[in-house]
């Protein structure tokens, strides 16, 4: 068009501005929400997976210390206790290798109440105790019945309590040695709990040096659910190892504990599980116990939940 010899350019009307702010307006909003969609989606999958995470490690830890109930090493009869059971910081639910396994519907009144971290009610407790893991200690030098020190190549933390086995027997004792010497003392000061003296209570037999005698260190572990450190349900443990209560969290997340075990006794072609750990303690049966079903929940962000269940045999009572 022309004006006065003048080209005049020709522009976008309003209703053309209007129309193409509408649709980049639906444009950007179909791309917000795409946005908004995967990442809700990524978030889901995020949480799915650190719940089953948790989940199965949960299941983990706690399998690999049932499995190992009860082993005492090189031995197959009951351990001698060389621990000073006189003591009164000493348990024998969380001491005696000799009976590895028991559980609680309900803390109350238990030796451990005071070193739950937030119990949570309802909740169920178990504690195993074996001698799986070796200790850093190897025996150099043959053992008589009556000797106090062992001397051995390596050693082990003051405190540790051990497990001493060969095919003859096992005594069970408090390591009461310095830190860095190369041998192991079952003396009677010194540690958290300490030993008879070997004139109250000589080893079970002689030793000999090399790879017939096996020292393995003793673990005590009960595992519960309280409060976490980023959770408000942990699934906790704590350790009697050392002769004294060491309270941890384990892992995240886990909201309940429900564990019932499988009497030999009452077995036959398939195995009861419904016994829960009062009706075994009313009848006694903590010896016949040969395998244990646990079920744990956990909880995670966005509200999602999922419950985990394994059955773990007793590998040291099957037949």
């Amino acid at each position: 068009m022309l004006v006065k010899g003048k080209q005049l350019e020709k522009g976008f009307s309003l209703v053309e501005l209007m129309i193409a702010l509408v649709l980049g307006l639906f444009l950007i909003g179909g791309v917000i929400s795409v946005f908004i969609g995967s990442s809700q989606s990524f978030n889901a999958n995020e949480a799915l997976s650190r719940v089953q995470e948790n989940g199965r490690f949960a299941i983990e830890l706690i399998a690999q210390d049932v499995r190992n109930t009860g082993y005492k090493g090189s031995c197959f009869v009951n351990a001698l206790d060389i621990i000073d059971t006189a003591d009164g910081d000493y348990e024998a639910d969380a001491y005696d290798i000799n009976d590895p396994i028991k559980g609680w519907d309900d803390p109350a009144g238990e030796f451990f109440v005071g070193d739950l971290t937030d119990y949570v009610a309802g909740t169920d407790l178990i504690l195993v105790k074996h001698a799986a893991e070796a200790a850093g200690a190897i025996l150099s030098a043959n053992v008589d019945t009556d000797d106090v020190t062992f001397t051995t190549i390596g050693g082990e933390t003051p405190g540790a309590i051990l497990v001493m086995s060969d095919a003859a027997g096992c005594d069970i004792f408090q390591n009461t040695a310095a830190s860095d010497t190369a041998d192991l003392q079952r003396g009677t000061a010194g540690q958290s709990i300490n030993n008879k003296s070997a004139a109250a209570q000589p080893l079970s037999h002689a030793y000999l040096s090399g790879g017939s005698t096996n020292i393995a260190r003793f673990s005590s572990t009960l595992f519960y659910v309280g409060s976490g450190l980023t959770s408000s349900r942990a699934l906790r443990s704590i350790s009697y190892d050392n002769g004294a209560p060491n309270d941890q969290e384990l892992v995240e997340g886990v909201s309940n504990l429900t564990v019932t075990y499988a009497i030999a006794s009452g077995g036959g072609a398939s195995l009861d599980y419904s016994n829960t750990a009062t009706q075994v303690s009313a009848a006694s049966d903590w010896d016949d116990v040969v395998a244990v079903r646990v079920t744990i929940d956990v909880e995670g962000e966005q509200n999602i939940s999922h419950q985990f269940s394994t059955t773990i045999a007793l590998r040291n009572r099957l037949e």
